[in-house]
């Protein structure tokens, strides 16, 4: 019975270490993205909005070329808007957000949204805040 009240106590501290959002039950939502284009630009008008959303503040390069390198194109960021060169369509830039967000924020073990990007070296590792999962991404 002791290493079972061991056990027990274990658990219950390493549950009150975790980040109150990690028990949240709320449905995360893939955000969409606001879409103006102007001539042969497109502006991505929540820019902030998105980043915060998907918890990459401090990643928005990341995201901002990956968009670039999807649509074979520069991307610029200005005052809380992200302009792409080129006319994209909404459903086009919400299609690679919807893609951008399986390959690099959901966790692969829990599925959960709450997840960072770490640079190793030269290797990028996906960190859950969640479940503390680890995996490299390209």
């Amino acid at each position: 019975m002791t290493a079972e009240k061991d056990y027990l106590a274990s658990l219950k501290r390493a549950r009150e270490n975790l980040p109150a959002h990690v028990f949240e039950k709320s449905r995360f939502e893939i955000p969409q993205g606001d879409i103006f284009q102007e001539g042969n630009r497109t502006w991505i008008t929540d820019w902030n909005r998105i980043l915060k959303i998907l918890n990459r503040e401090n990643d928005a390069d990341h995201l901002s070329k990956h968009l670039a390198g999807e649509f074979a194109t520069s991307a610029t960021e200005e005052r809380g808007r992200l302009f792409l060169q080129g006319k994209f369509s909404r459903t086009m830039v919400n299609r690679e957000l919807a893609a951008y967000v399986k390959e690099f924020v959901l966790c692969e073990e829990c599925g959960k949204p709450d997840t960072k990007l770490v640079r190793e070296g030269r290797i990028l590792i996906k960190v859950c805040e969640a479940c503390g999962a680890r995996g490299a991404v390209k």
